[in-house]
Parts: structure tokens; C-alpha cells; sequence
């Protein structure tokens, strides 16, 4: 995906010539990506893009030549901005996000991301001080991975490119490779290489004189106490948020000055329903493309289709193949860096034949997280310290993110491995929860999913689609997020606000049944037919008809019995190949068990087979061929 490369040396001479082209063909091999570089006493500074956001060349300097910036991102609502800079004596030339960033840094030094509303990652180098400042935005959407070796600090937008430093060591690191055999992502800023951390969300990073500093400028906090607020003055400042966040992202024009090309990811659910309406509804007229992929005839296909054409899209559906990983697999894995399982990473799939249509795709990112999706009825209680952690990860384990429980664990790692791991998985989980500040379990769950479950797992679909559009995230808005901060868990439960917020706006819309329990969102004869329907079905089945399906849910994907199938030469070429038996992760006779157990149907093993997939296919592009 697009991002950001560099470093800065520490006395080590590095060369920019061949080191930032390296680094820029790690983090994106193909010819299609732009790539600016910069290489100084020192220092160098690079960007790779698809060159549709921001496209003019980088690095910026400022006027007197004194700090160079290279950004890669999108800012919105910046006019004020550029007002008020332009009052302070600034002067703008290039007319683009980079340079507000640049003038911003001028003003106000480390505290200028305070000032911006969306994903970016800036990196600045100032020449006279010989420092350097990389900065995110509040939710990390822009990742940024460094290694601090031997003084000299290197940074990209993968791991992948700081990796293309030689200097930079592979030592693997054990504790993040069971943190996400347990979770499906690692915690905190860990990756699989020791040397390697990911930048924290809402972050500055500060390189002088051989030693580095980070420094936090955003958490999301709740309020000690919560306002009591009506119900239906909630619902109306969600809608009115909502409809903000999406207006702020819905213009921009490309340098040509036409206009960029919409598009977005309809899955037929809640979140991208009530884009795709306040997108349709005067925010971005005009010819505008949806897509959906899935097993033909699914849940999503049915009720996206339907969604699609009462908003007047360009509506297409792409099959999701049983056997598409076996040609993008390890493009996927590379991309993300091996940091995400291979079953959850299908937007991948298709977007070959949607980028055609499009510069820039929305997406439902955060929808969920954000307004309560984890808040679960374990979480309204108090419990000792240790039944406080038991309780949290039931609710994982019944969202189904558990991948190896503690004593699976215990019996697939080595001796080795589990001394190497110690308690580590059990106490990163519990620092997630702690640093939330909170006593409120469901507002340390919320906390937990926007510091660890969203950068670190969510947003690998988002750089599945930036590898090929640009991607705008309007659920990631700063004021819609801090309203869901604001707002009391009972209200979040079950989605609730979010939910009354789209059916008082859209109840047309909320007739149409969305794919989790396949119902309206609302009482309507529709509802009532189908469960009349499902009733019938279900007395039917319980009468001896076993051939009749009582609720109908059909998935968009199937990889439980595509493991079976077509992948399954593939899946145990990989899995039980000596290189991977014995690199002495696992017990090699429970590893064949696991795959034996599945392929036979005694058990559905699907995500602990995908997890330990994707570590040994990047195990094989990273390790074993470096």
C-alpha cells in the first residue's frame, strides 16, 4: 500500500540512492506507484503513491529551505486552516494537504495534528536542528513502522520496507507471534520481527542526535461522568454528526480539475447502507459505483443489490472465488506484513476488476467498533481483577476473535516457545484493558478496539483496497468519534444510537433485511413475512423435514470447506511441509492434527488455519528468502 519510507543516520553511511529505491520496491514492487524521493547529509525521505490524492511532487520544503516534508493522507475542512495561517504571515504555492501540514509544523510545532481531521502520516526533517518529527493522525490509519538501530532510525509505511535496511536484524519476535495466534492481530506496537514496532496511533515520534522519542497526542478517553442527555437528542446528534462526517468527505477534484470518481465496498449491512445513503442524498450526485463480492446469491449480494438500487448506483457483483488466495495470497500476506489471517482478507479478491471504475472507494471502516458492536452484557457488572480479564475475553470468544485459547496454546507451542512467551499474552491483553484509564468495562473494551483491535486488524482490509484506490473512511471523522466517546455504553449496546440514527433518517431503507439475522431493521409486513415464513420452516423441520432449513442464512464466504476443497493441496503443501513442522513454533503431531481434524469435518479449524498460514507464507518471503 502507499506510505511512507526513510531514515535518518546515525554516522552509518547509508546511501539514499540505492537504499530509498529499495526500501520504495519492498513496500510496492509494481511499475503503477509513484514514487518521491529525497536524499540529504544523512537523511532521506521518500513517498510511494498511486498519485490521486495529493499527487503533486514531494518532498515540500518550507520557504527558507530550513524543513523538508513528505506526507502521505487527506485532510478535510482545511480552508479555516489555511485562513488563519495565511493571517500568521504564511504562504501557500502548492495549494495542497502536504504543504497545510508543512505551515502547520511551522506554527505550532509538535501539537499540529491537534489541528487536522483525517488519515495521514507525516514525516519532517529539519535541517538546522538535524531532527526529525513523524506524526499519525488520532486512529493510526496510516501506518508507519520504525526500527532504531545502532542510533540511526528507519521508517516505512510496512515492515516490509524498513526490512529492505540490512542492517535492520530478523530475529523473530515470539511474543507478538502469540499474541496473534490468540487474538488474530498483535497488541500494541509488537510485529513479528523484534527490531520492528508500529508507530502507536495518535503519536510523535522524535529522532536528534542518535536517540528517539514518542510522545502521545490523542487517546480516546470517556468522560469520568456522562451527561444525561434525551434519547432522541442523542439519535438526532448522531444523524447530524453523521451527515457532518460524510459531507466533509464527499468533494475534491483531481489536479485536471475534474472530478475524482466515487465509488464504495456495499456489503448490504448497517454501515455501508448509511454511507451510501447520505452519500446519494445531495452529497455526491452524479454516476457513482457499488460493489459487492460474495458467494453468488448470499445475504450480502441479495440485500446490497436491493440497497443499490433504490440509491440509483452503478451497481456490480463479483463472484469471491473458492480458489482465489491460491493467486493473491502471498501478495496479501506481503502487504500486511503476515499480520493478518488470509480468511479476512478477501477484499483483496476483486479489486482488479473494481479499480477500473474508480479513484477513490468508501468504506464502513469503524462503523461497528465505534458505536458498540463489542459492548456485551458482561460488561455491566464489577468483578475482581482477574474475572474482569475472564469476562473480557468471553466476549471475544463469543465474537468468535479467539483463535487459540490458552491451553490450545500451551499444547501446539514448543517447550521453547511457551518459556519464551511466559505470561506475555495474558498481561499485553490486560495492559490493552488498563490503559483505557477506565472502570467501566465496556468503555475499556471500546478503548481496547480502537488502540488495538482496529489498527491492528480492521484496517488491513482498508490496505488491501489503498493498494489500488484511494480510500475515504468517514466513520473515522474526529467529531463523530468524539460524540461516541461522549455517549453513555447503555446507548451504545447493541449499536443502538447508529442503528435509530439511520432508521429515523432512511426507514425505507430500513426495510430492506440486512445479512446478520436476514430481518428489517424495523416492524414492517415484511418482517412479518419472513418470519411467518421462518416459522413454518422451522415446523416443518421439527416435524421430520430435515432437508428444510428453518433460518436460510446464506454467508458471502466459505473457506471452512474451500480449506476442504480447492485450497486444501495448497493449505497442506504449506502446513505440513518439514520447513514448517520444524521451525519450532509447534508440536509438529498437533499441527497434523489440526489439519487432519478439519479436513475430515470433525472440527472447523478454519481461523487457527489461516493464522498459522499466513505466518508461514511470510515466514517463507521474509525469513527464509530475505
Amino acid at each position: 500500500m502507499p506510505g511512507l519510507i526513510g531514515y535518518v543516520d546515525n554516522g552509518h553511511g547509508r546511501d539514499p540512492h540505492t537504499l530509498l529505491p529499495r526500501m520504495a520496491r519492498a513496500l510496492e514492487p509494481e511499475e503503477r506507484f509513484k514514487i518521491d524521493c529525497y536524499g540529504g547529509d544523512g537523511v532521506g525521505l521518500g513517498r510511494v503513491s498511486l498519485g490521486i490524492l495529493n499527487p503533486q511532487p514531494q518532498p515540500l520544503w518550507n520557504e527558507d529551505q530550513t524543513l523538508c516534508l513528505v506526507m502521505e493522507g487527506e485532510l478535510y475542512d482545511t480552508a479555516d486552516l489555511e485562513q488563519e495561517l495565511i493571517r500568521r504571515g504564511h504562504h501557500f504555492t502548492v495549494n495542497n494537504d502536504a504543504e497545510l501540514v508543512l505551515h502547520l509544523y511551522e506554527e505550532y510545532g509538535g501539537d499540529f495534528p491537534l489541528k487536522v481531521n483525517g488519515p495521514f502520516a507525516a514525516a519532517i526533517w529539519d535541517v538546522r536542528a538535524k531532527k526529525l518529527v513523524i506524526a499519525n493522525d488520532r486512529l493510526g490509519l496510516q501506518p508507519t513502522y520504525y526500527a532504531f538501530v545502532d542510533g540511526s532510525l528507519i521508517f516505512g509505511a510496512g515492515m516490509r520496507a524498513v526490512l529492505a535496511d540490512t542492517a535492520v536484524p530478523r530475529l523473530i519476535d515470539h511474543i507478538a507471534l502469540a499474541q496473534f495466534l490468540t487474538y488474530d492481530h498483535c497488541l500494541h506496537d509488537r510485529t513479528f520481527v523484534d527490531a520492528v514496532r508500529l508507530l502507536p496511533p495518535g503519536s510523535l515520534l522524535t529522532w536528534q542526535a542518535g536517540d528517539f522519542t514518542i510522545k502521545p497526542t490523542w487517546r480516546p478517553r470517556q468522560p469520568l461522568q456522562y451527561e444525561l442527555i434525551d434519547e432522541h437528542d442523542w439519535i438526532d446528534m448522531t444523524a447530524a454528526a453523521m451527515h457532518t462526517a460524510v459531507k466533509r468527505q464527499s468533494g475534491a477534484r483531481q489536479p485536471s480539475g475534474d472530478p475524482l470518481r466515487l465509488g464504495m465496498l456495499l456489503s448490504g449491512g448497517l454501515d455501508s447502507r448509511y454511507l451510501l445513503a447520505l452519500l446519494r442524498d445531495g452529497l455526491a450526485p452524479g454516476d457513482f459505483h457499488t460493489f459487492t463480492w460474495g458467494i453468488p446469491n448470499c445475504d450480502d449480494a441479495r440485500f446490497a443489490k436491493e440497497v443499490a438500487a433504490k440509491m440509483g448506483t452503478t451497481h456490480h457483483f463479483y463472484e469471491l472465488r473458492p480458489d482465489w488466495l491460491l493467486g493473491l495470497a502471498d501478495e496479501c500476506v506481503r502487504r500486511i506484513d503476515g499480520m493478518g489471517n488470509v480468511v479476512n482478507l478477501h477484499a483483496r479478491a476483486t479489486l482488479d476488476q473494481q479499480a477500473p471504475y474508480v479513484d477513490v472507494i468508501y468504506k464502513g471502516f469503524l462503523g461497528d467498533a465505534m458505536a458498540g458492536f463489542a459492548q456485551m452484557h458482561q460488561h455491566w457488572a464489577d468483578y475482581d481483577d482477574d474475572t474482569r480479564i475472564l469476562a473480557h475475553l468471553s466476549v471475544h470468544r463469543m465474537q468468535g476473535v479467539l483463535t487459540f485459547e490458552q491451553a490450545e496454546r500451551d499444547e501446539l507451542f514448543t517447550p521453547e516457545l511457551r518459556t519464551a512467551v511466559g505470561h506475555a499474552v495474558w498481561d499485553t491483553y490486560k495492559q490493552g484493558m488498563d490503559d483505557s484509564g477506565s472502570t467501566l468495562l465496556a468503555d475499556q473494551r471500546i478503548y481496547f478496539d480502537y488502540r488495538q483491535r482496529v489498527p491492528r486488524q480492521t484496517l488491513n482490509g482498508v490496505e488491501m483496497v489503498r493498494a489500488h484506490t484511494a480510500v475515504r473512511l468517514p466513520f473515522a471523522d474526529n467529531d463523530l468519534v468524539d460524540l461516541f466517546l461522549r455517549m453513555p455504553p447503555g446507548l451504545r449496546y447493541e449499536r443502538r444510537m447508529m442503528r435509530d440514527a439511520f432508521i429515523k433518517s432512511y426507514a425505507d431503507l430500513a426495510k430492506i433485511p440486512v445479512p446478520n439475522d436476514g430481518l428489517p431493521m424495523i416492524n414492517c409486513a415484511r418482517d412479518v413475512r419472513i418470519r411467518a415464513e421462518r416459522l413454518v420452516r422451522w415446523q416443518l423441520h421439527k416435524s421430520g423435514f430435515k432437508g428444510v432449513s428453518y433460518m436460510g442464512k446464506r454467508p458471502y464466504k466459505d473457506y471452512a470447506n474451500w480449506f476442504r476443497g480447492p485450497l486444501r493441496p495448497w493449505l497442506e503443501e504449506t502446513l505440513l511441509a518439514k520447513r514448517h513442522l520444524e521451525r519450532g513454533y509447534y508440536n509438529p503431531d498437533v499441527v497434523r492434527r489440526l489439519v487432519q481434524a478439519h479436513m475430515s469435518g470433525q472440527a472447523d479449524h478454519t481461523i487457527k488455519l489461516g493464522a498459522m498460514m499466513s505466518i508461514e507464507r511470510w515466514h517463507r518471503q521474509f525469513i527464509d528468502h530475505p
